[in-house]
């Protein structure tokens, strides 16, 4: 796997305060409301640059490709809507990131977003990459609300901590994504008993 490029890292471009922040904010905002209008596939490095209202080639300088873009603005959007909570229980850490998926996808901009890479990275290689970037990092920090849940002996040591995830999240998105029903916090906690059930399964 080549090393990732020197442009394409995400801490040089997210040092706080000033011009450049507003200007990477700007940017992350205008690709995603670029992919709810037109999807993936007619996203480009000038159009973004346009309706964010900069220079393209400030772009070029900061991320390496469209791939890169999308990756940053999915994964600083979610950071935003859906955090990871840290309450000292696991049922209430399930319990608000839950809540914060369902209301993310219930949204119009959540729905609009989530049906276009879905739909897209089956047809568009390049898409699947900033997929799999964005689920590999999003499944990496709610893990850590399972990992804790083990430490604190509410699961059992060998908790698959991916699958437990999996377990989570399918319901809401298969509300999202398939059934189109509400994902309201009645529905979340429903998901969670369910999961929490059995404090031995993994």
């Amino acid at each position: 796997m080549a090393a990732p490029s020197r442009r394409g890292d995400p801490q040089r471009r997210m040092r706080p305060g000033g011009r450049s922040a507003r200007v990477n904010e700007a940017v992350l905002a205008a690709v995603l409301d670029e992919i709810v209008e037109s999807g993936y596939a007619k996203l480009s490095v000038e159009k973004v640059a346009t309706r964010a209202q900069v220079h393209k080639a400030t772009l070029y300088r900061r991320w390496a490709n469209k791939e890169e873009l999308v990756a940053e603005a999915l994964l600083a959007r979610a950071g935003r809507v859906v955090p990871t909570p840290d309450t000292g229980s696991l049922r209430e850490d399930l319990r608000r990131l839950s809540h914060a998926i369902g209301a993310y996808l219930s949204s119009p901009s959540g729905q609009a977003v989530v049906r276009t890479l879905v739909s897209d990275a089956g047809q568009v290689p390049e898409i699947a990459v900033a997929v799999r970037a964005f689920w590999t990092e999003r499944f990496a920090r709610a893990g850590v609300i399972v990992e804790r849940g083990v430490e604190r002996g509410e699961l059992s040591p060998d908790t698959d901590v991916a699958f437990f995830i999996e377990r989570l999240i399918a319901p809401l998105f298969l509300r999202s994504l398939v059934t189109a029903e509400p994902i309201d916090a009645a529905y979340a906690d429903r998901v969670i008993d369910a999961l929490l059930e059995d404090r031995t399964a993994g």
